[in-house]
């Protein structure tokens, strides 16, 4: 169906927020994406300038994908309109004539919106330099300053289409040009493009330039001209359409010299004030100055203005220093312009029914294209006789009226669902606004030839297979004008509902457990397509509509066991359904060691402590190991440790005594809030030093718990793990633990059992990690001649812990192994870059065995495979820098894979008398060679450097 285009006699501000809505500028990319590579952009994902460009990993600036497009490759920009692109781009490489280098901004359906390139107040948002066979189609420019945008300079053979220039109205006076194009450039073509009202100009020629064709834009209210030439020859400007109240809409001067046909000058009101915003208020709509007169055809033009008088509001032509207030004036003073229109009220959309501009159009005036600036197609309006010259029947302007044919939204096949065989039945009762002779096609959408008729009469189809099929109904018109409708939903069923299944499995990442995260899969059926949607009932009270999707994650909001339920309902509305159990449990959090709290407790006291204190007041902590340190007590007694809120239960943590010092690391259930209680049994008081070693999570990325067979690492006693002697006061031992008696080098803590022994003076040691100094725990404290036993949680990074004693006297230590946390991390490789090595010179023989230079229209070929240190198979590419040096004649080099047809493409360039050098990224041929042939005309040097090369996935 045709799209309907917005009513005549809108203001200025509706007219812009209409383009807005209308895609201005918009639409998918044309350039062949099997011509050459893809190199994508997107700066609102993970992405690299240092990668390749991919769609999985892209750049993230337009620039880095400018620095490396070949010919014939397709730089995709992706990107939100909320987030666009601020650094300018220049780009500096060129394509071919039948390669080309396309950018686009085309957005890839159905996720991604339009990229938006901003441009910055010292440069265009994109300038084209010194380049040739360059298209640029599909981009937005966001122009906060009002300044140059886009520029063309010494380039040829570019092509700028449907690109959209937009930012609020300047208030005050503008320099800055939408579109510019340098006298040093040649072969441009500016087309389709959309100009909204915030720069001097719209699009400008410079002096100098040749051949540049302005074709089917829409611009709108430039200060000092939508469209100007001056100097340029060869230019022409067709099938326009300028919104011009405040300047010119088309100029030409300096001794320019083309054609201007076809153009629509649109303004409101019989002029206005010269304000800042609007600096030409009074300038004629067309100006061609005498030096351009003769040199220049002006004929099937129009002025258009939105006022209910056909009286002209302001001086239409200004002609080798003649005004003329009409066309009629225009034509009989300077013989052009024969067929020009004025007095016509007309806005910026598509011409209204029934006017004169449409279907007047010169159809073979130079420019002008098949398709309007929106992308349809130039049809003949039936409702209007043909006044314009050729076959074709455009309107005049960028914007082209549509015949709107109408399909109705009840036009389904009926039944749309059943039992294989499935018959069905469908006709439509489209009709033409132009009152056309209309015929459709079905295409039920299992393979089978459409079925086609006239409005009004059925067809009938039966669908033998089972499958889910979409019917496309095409309506069609003598002229080719189309109408689609699609219907995605007929279903033919089988005869019984696809069968569900579920399994579920931990989530995991770097080696970690994410405790608690169940990751479940619906594995796919015999029959995918037949399956509606599914519902995963994850039995803690929520669940998840998954429709077709294949995969989903849940986080369980406690430790427990789960039995989580699928229910599969298919086209038909019929039900399966299956089953899985889940045990949701803690990981272990590591945490640096540090004393949360220092508090006497009274006797038979509570001392209450907050998940602050304890760390554990965020990422569903279900416990907290914590260790106990007691002093001062001044009577004997036990601490109980428990959830704050629960009932104190009759265990201790710890026991204590007078006179002594006591260690003990403890776990504790906490609350969801982390509160706990430490309870003092004893008759007197007590001094407790808490610290966290630790906390268990059900929703964080931690580790699992190894336990081990308990076994020796170190006893000073008999030298196992250290030199056999004790430890003298406030000297240390440094254990290594990781890579021994099965723990990993990976390893995140340890859990051990630590001794002092034959001790000669109280004291105690504390365990820290290995090159740090803020993770230490306390460990055994003890008095003269005491053997005490503490175990200790300690996190590691090297595998190391070293232990101190921190008493006067020496003590023999004994380290036990209780277990470690940890788990294991896999990794891989996908590229190989190699030492760089020179793999052909042909002045040395190098590669070839022969002194010799490229003949003209010559090919050498390159051993690459199995050579220079590329392994001998599963080598898909190599890169290569390739250079000519000093050649005596100029021409380009091709790059292929060997033993398959020679490619129309340049991989190097060269001038005579200059050195050339460039990068190729070749396929390899099945016999592990390239080829390069020389396309000059003289015989050339060439030396290849071999860089990297691609390895099939995956690598080894």
């Amino acid at each position: 169906m045709h799209r309907p285009r917005p009513a005549a006699g809108l203001s200025l501000a509706a007219i812009v927020v209409v383009g807005v809505l209308s895609s201005w500028g918009s639409g998918a990319a044309v350039a062949d994406p099997e011509s050459g590579g893809t190199l994508y952009v997107d700066h609102d994902i993970r992405c690299s300038d240092s990668g390749t460009g991919t769609q999985s990993l892209p750049f993230c600036t337009v620039q880095a994908a400018a620095d490396v497009a070949e010919p014939g490759d397709t730089v995709r920009i992706l990107g939100d309109p909320l987030s666009p692109y601020t650094a300018p781009v220049t780009v500096t490489r060129s394509g071919t004539s039948d390669e080309p280098i396309t950018f686009s901004g085309a957005p890839l359906p159905p996720t991604r919106l339009a990229a938006v390139l901003a441009a910055p107040a010292s440069a265009p948002a994109l300038t084209l330099k010194g380049v040739h066979d360059v298209r640029v189609e599909s981009l937005t420019f966001s122009d906060q300053h009002h300044g140059d945008v886009v520029a063309v300079t010494g380039s040829g053979h570019v092509t700028l289409d449907r690109l959209t220039v937009t930012n609020s109205a300047p208030t005050v006076p503008v320099t800055g040009t939408a579109i510019g194009v340098d006298g040093t450039s040649s072969d441009v073509t500016v087309s389709r493009n959309s100009v909204y009202p915030n720069t001097a100009y719209g699009v400008r020629v410079a002096p100098g330039a040749a051949r540049v064709t302005v074709t089917t834009n829409v611009i709108l209210t430039q200060q000092q001209g939508g469209i100007a030439v001056s100097g340029a020859t060869d230019t022409d400007v067709t099938g326009n359409t300028v919104f011009a109240p405040c300047a010119s809409a088309i100029s030409l001067d300096g001794a320019s010299s083309g054609v201007v046909e076809n153009n629509v000058a649109a303004f409101v009101g019989n002029g206005s004030q010269q304000t800042g915003a609007c600096q030409a208020p009074t300038a004629p709509l067309y100006a061609v100055s005498a030096d351009s007169a003769s040199r220049v055809t002006a004929d099937y033009n129009a002025v258009t203005h939105q006022q209910s008088s056909t009286a002209p509001a302001r001086t239409e032509y200004a002609w080798a220093g003649t005004s003329y207030p009409s066309s009629g004036a225009f034509r009989d003073g300077t013989g052009q312009g024969a067929h020009d229109l004025d007095g016509i009220t007309a806005g910026l959309a598509a011409p209204s029914e029934h006017s004169p501009l449409i279907d007047s159009a010169d159809a073979t005036a130079p420019g002008a294209l098949d398709t309007d600036q929106e992308g349809h197609a130039r049809v003949d309006d039936l409702l209007v006789a043909n006044t314009g010259n050729g076959t074709g029947h455009p309107d005049r302007g960028a914007l082209e009226r549509q015949d709107t044919l109408t399909v109705s939204a009840d036009d389904d096949p009926a039944p749309t669902k059943g039992l294989a065989p499935l018959g069905v039945s469908l006709k439509t009762d489209a009709t033409s606004a132009w009152g056309a002779a209309l015929a459709y096609s079905v295409d039920f959408g299992d393979g089978s030839d459409p079925a086609t008729g006239t409005p009004g009469t059925p067809v009938a189809h039966t669908y033998t297979t089972p499958g889910r099929y979409t019917t496309r109904i095409t309506v069609t018109e003598p002229d080719g004008t189309t109408a689609e409708r699609s219907y995605a939903g007929v279903t033919a069923g089988t005869p019984a509902p696809p069968a569900a299944a579920l399994s579920v499995a931990p989530e995991t990442s770097g080696g970690q457990v994410d405790a608690g995260s169940a990751r479940f899969t619906v594995p796919a059926p015999a029959d995918p397509w037949e399956v509606a949607y599914r519902t995963l009932d994850y039995s803690d009270g929520t669940h998840d509509n998954l429709g077709s999707a294949t995969l989903a994650t849940h986080q369980y909001p406690a430790p427990g066991t789960y039995t989580a339920t699928l229910t599969q309902t298919d086209l038909l509305g019929r039900t399966t359904t299956a089953g899985t159990v889940f045990h949701s449990a803690d990981a272990f959090v590591a945490v640096t060691p540090q004393h949360d709290s220092k508090r006497t407790i009274a006797a038979h006291g509570v001392l209450n402590l907050s998940a602050a204190t304890l760390r554990a007041d965020a990422g569903g902590v279900d416990a907290a190991q914590l260790q106990l340190v007691t002093s001062d007590a001044k009577a004997s007694g036990t601490l109980t440790l428990y959830a704050h809120g629960t009932t104190r239960p009759g265990t201790a943590a710890t026991a204590f005594e007078p006179g002594r010092t006591t260690t003990a690391v403890t776990t504790v259930k906490v609350t969801p809030t982390g509160s706990v209680d430490l309870y003092n049994g004893s008759s007197g008081a007590v001094t407790v030093d808490v610290a966290t070693v630790g906390l268990q999570s059900h929703a964080q990325y931690a580790d699992t718990y190894h336990p081990a067979t308990p076994v020796r690492l170190l006893d000073t006693r008999t030298g196992t793990g250290a030199t056999r002697s004790p430890v003298g006061g406030g000297h240390s031992v440094t254990l290594t633990v990781g890579g021994t008696h099965g723990v990993p080098t990976t390893a995140r803590a340890l859990v051990l059992n630590v001794t002092a022994t034959t001790t000669k003076a109280s004291g105690n040691l504390t365990v820290a990690t290995h090159g740090t100094g803020d993770s230490a725990v306390t460990g055994p404290c003890w008095t003269t001649g005491q053997t005490v036993t503490t175990q200790v949680v300690i996190p590691v990074r090297d595998g190391k812990v070293v232990l101190r004693n921190a008493s006067k006297a020496s003590a023999n230590l004994v380290a036990d192994l209780a277990g470690w946390y940890g788990g294991t991390t896999a990794g891989g490789a996908e590229f190989r870059p190699v030492t760089p090595v020179r793999v052909l010179d042909t002045r040395t023989g190098t590669g070839t065995g022969k002194v010799a230079r490229i003949a003209a229209h010559g090919t050498v070929k390159i051993k690459v495979v199995g050579a220079h240190g590329v392994p001998a198979t599963g080598v898909s590419a190599v890169d290569l820098n390739l250079t000519v040096p000093a050649p005596s004649g100029s021409g380009y080099l091709v790059a292929h894979p060997d033993g398959v047809a020679r490619p129309g493409v340049y991989s190097l360039s060269f001038t005579k008398g200059h050195t050339a050098a460039g990068r190729a990224l070749v396929k390899v041929g099945a016999d592990g060679e390239v080829d390069l042939y020389n396309a000059g005309t003289v015989p050339v040097d060439v030396y290849a450097d071999l860089v990297g090369d691609d390895l099939v996935f995956p690598a080894g």
